[in-house]
């Protein structure tokens, strides 16, 4: 099943932003360029009246660090968007032409990728932009959304040339890219592999891993590790959506590490858990979301036994959301930030 990328609250660094919450000002709904400073957040809004955003809510709010709401008129209606961890960068789907395009905040630039988004529609093909390596690199990940609907390639984009450098295989999606670009580690149902200028190295997925709802990582020195979360009874059709296990395998040898039993306190049952990163080398944070929209529990996971405290627990700024991207999670969320490690990719 392809791994769902969920964006949801913070950890700890965004309680720095709160100040910024509490004195928003009416938003300023003129087209307008960049307002010259760093974003806190983008959000669309809920209406009261029906399910989800149309008219004013169909275009996305951002919110600057220093507490200005603009809204980016430019972008296309409910398309899906992206900011840096620094809230300078901001990635989405231009509505005059179709383009994907990264916004430069502070600086007011605007750069469009040269390949195009193919046959995105809001409905019919549900994608998502995401920068990474400090806006450097644009991953754009497709997902089919109705049956008869081919799903393109999803690619990563050199944000500076606009020319895409990786095109990913076929319903595979993007674990982990170097800094560089020069290397990158994919996942489907049933295999990670990783990508560089030598070929293509595949490893089949443990049996009890697969089509499981899972998040593979690399270990911050570059072992080869990756931490999995498995839900209890996900795979076979159930409702209970609640973490059992954490395994930790070998991504040289495809071969389980480590396979803990989880007891985090969710009562939730439709509570889902991703491997949000590495906190050491023996511990992952786990990113759970609740029954409250955009309501997340952090906890810190010891990969060897299971044990667990809880980090941080967050919740979003604005009581009518109907998505909501935060600048400041981005590294803790998506594993997919560069490594820092040395050593062989697999």
């Amino acid at each position: 099943m392809r791994k769902l990328i969920v964006i949801a609250a913070a950890v700890a660094a965004c309680a720095a932003l709160v100040p910024a919450w509490t004195a928003v000002r009416a938003p300023d709904r003129r087209p307008r360029p960049a307002p010259g400073e760093a974003a806190a957040y983008a959000y669309l809004c809920d209406n009261a009246e029906d399910e989800g955003p149309h008219d004013e809510c169909a275009h996305w709010f951002v919110v600057t660090s220093g507490g200005r709401t603009w809204q980016l008129t430019d972008a296309v209606e409910r398309g899906h968007v992206d900011l840096t961890a620094d809230g300078r960068y901001l990635a989405y789907q231009r509505a005059g032409d179709g383009r994907l395009v990264v916004r430069d905040l502070v600086g007011g630039t605007v750069r469009a990728v040269q390949e195009a988004a193919a046959g995105v529609d809001g409905d019919r093909l549900a994608y998502r932009p995401m920068l990474l390596g400090e806006g450097r690199w644009l991953y754009v990940d497709y997902a089919a959304g109705w049956d008869g609907v081919d799903e393109p390639p999803s690619f990563v984009a050199d944000v500076s040339t606009g020319r895409t450098v990786w095109r990913l295989p076929g319903n595979s999606w993007l674990d982990e890219l170097d800094d560089d670009g020069s290397r990158l580690m994919v996942e489907d149902d049933k295999s990670f592999s990783a990508m560089d200028a030598s070929g293509t190295t595949t490893r089949p997925l443990p049996a009890r891993l697969r089509a499981a709802e899972a998040t593979g990582s690399l270990t911050p020195d570059g072992t080869g590790q990756a931490a999995q979360v498995v839900s209890r009874n996900f795979p076979a059709g159930g409702a209970d959506l609640r973490p059992a296990r954490l395994v930790t395998i070998d991504t040289g040898t495809g071969k389980v590490l480590h396979d803990v039993r989880l007891s985090l306190p969710l009562k939730d049952r439709a509570s889902m858990c991703d491997v949000s990163r590495w906190a050491s080398t023996r511990d992952v944070l786990l990113g759970c979301g609740t029954d409250e929209p955009f309501h997340e529990i952090i906890f810190r996971v010891d990969i060897r036994t299971g044990h667990h405290t809880k980090v941080e627990e967050t919740r979003p700024p604005r009581s009518h959301l109907f998505e909501l991207v935060w600048a400041a999670d981005q590294p803790a969320k998506r594993e997919m930030a560069p490594r820092t490690g040395v050593g062989p990719f697999l």
